[in-house]
C-alpha cells in the first residue's frame, strides 16, 4: 500500500519513519528543512517539494501540514489523489475547515478523516494519543495500528467533532500551562516552590476530571469570595513585579460571573450538579453575546 506523507515536520517525519516498515512511504514538503532531506535519504524515499500527478498512484495520504494550510493542501491534493483513495488530515486546522475539506474530496470520492494528535509528539513520541472522526475513521485508526499508534474512532462523528475536541483541550491545557508559567515563577522567586506543590495534592488525590467538576459547580457559589482572593494574588505578583495578564484574565471572568449573579440569579438548585452548573453558566454566557445585527 503507497502512503503519501505531506509536511515533513516532528509530527510528518516521526510517522513517515515507522510506516516505511509497513507501506510504501512518499513525502512532500514544499521547503524540506534538512532533517526531512535527510531522512529521505537515510529511509531511501522520494521527496517531493509539490503536489501533482505523483498522487495519482497513492493509497493513503496522511496531511501532517500546519493548521492555517491544511485546507488548501486538502483542496489542492484532491486535483491528483484519485478516487477511491483516503485522505487523512492530522493537522491543527479548524472543524470548520476540516467539515469543508471532507465534504469537497468527497465530491471527488475520496475518503477523509479527521485526525487529532492528543498530546506532544515531542515527549511522548509514537505512544501519543490520536482521536479520529468521519466515515473513514475505522479505516485510519486501523492504519495507525499498523505503525503502532494508538488511535481511537468516535462514533457517530463527523469530520471535524475530532478537531473540535482537540481545540477544547487546548482552551484547558494551554490556559494552565500559562498560568503554571505565572504562578511557578513566582512561587520560585518567594523560594515556596517545593511547599506549593505540597498544596496541591488534594488535587492529585481527587483527579483532575474531578477537581474541575467540582470547582466549576462551586463557581456560582463561591464566585464573589474566590473573586477577593483573585485580586490579592494579582496584587501578590504586582509586588513581586512579576506579569499577571492571565490572572488579569481570570480577575475578569470572575467580575463577569458576579455581575451576572446579580442580574440573572440562578435557581436554588443550579449549583447541585455540574449539568445545572453549566446550563447557568451557557445561558449567561449567551446573554453576553449581541444579537447579530
Amino acid at each position: 500500500m503507497k502512503l503519501a506523507i505531506i509536511g515533513c515536520g516532528e509530527v510528518g517525519r516521526l510517522y513517515a519513519r515507522v510506516a516505511a516498515e509497513s507501506f510504501e512511504v512518499v513525502l512532500c514538503d514544499a521547503y524540506p528543512s534538512p532533517a526531512a532531506r535527510d531522512l529521505a535519504i537515510e529511509l531511501g524515499l522520494t521527496l517531493h517539494e509539490r503536489l501533482g500527478d505523483w498522487l495519482a498512484g497513492v493509497d493513503r495520504v496522511w496531511s501532517c501540514v500546519t493548521g492555517d494550510v491544511a485546507a488548501a493542501v486538502a483542496e489542492q491534493s484532491g486535483a491528483f489523489v484519485s478516487p477511491g483513495a483516503m485522505f487523512v488530515d492530522l493537522s491543527t486546522a479548524t472543524p470548520a475547515d476540516k467539515l469543508r475539506s471532507s465534504e469537497l474530496l468527497h465530491t471527488k470520492g475520496i475518503e477523509y478523516a479527521d485526525a487529532v494528535i492528543m498530546g506532544a509528539i515531542g515527549m511522548t513520541g509514537l505512544r501519543t494519543s490520536l482521536l479520529v472522526s468521519g466515515e473513514a475513521a475505522a479505516t485510519a485508526v486501523a492504519d495507525f495500528a499498523t505503525i503502532g499508534a494508538p488511535a481511537r474512532a468516535l462514533e457517530n462523528a463527523r469530520p471535524g467533532d475530532a478537531a473540535a475536541l482537540k481545540l477544547l483541550r487546548t482552551v484547558l491545557t494551554k490556559g494552565i500551562e500559562a498560568l503554571a508559567v505565572e504562578c511557578l515563577v513566582s512561587a520560585e522567586k518567594q523560594g515556596v516552590r517545593e511547599e506549593l506543590y505540597r498544596v496541591l495534592g488534594d488535587i492529585d488525590t481527587q483527579g483532575f476530571t474531578t477537581f474541575l467538576d467540582a470547582v466549576v459547580r462551586s463557581h456560582l457559589l463561591h464566585a464573589e469570595r474566590r473573586s477577593h482572593e483573585v485580586e490579592r494574588a494579582v496584587a501578590q505578583l504586582d509586588q513581586a513585579h512579576l506579569p499577571s495578564s492571565v490572572l488579569a484574565g481570570t480577575r475578569t471572568l470572575y467580575e463577569r460571573t458576579v455581575h451576572s449573579l446579580a442580574a440573572h440569579p440562578p435557581g436554588p438548585d443550579a449549583a447541585t450538579s455540574i449539568d445545572s452548573a453549566l446550563a447557568w453558566l451557557l445561558s449567561v454566557s449567551e446573554a453576553d453575546i449581541p444579537a447579530a445585527v
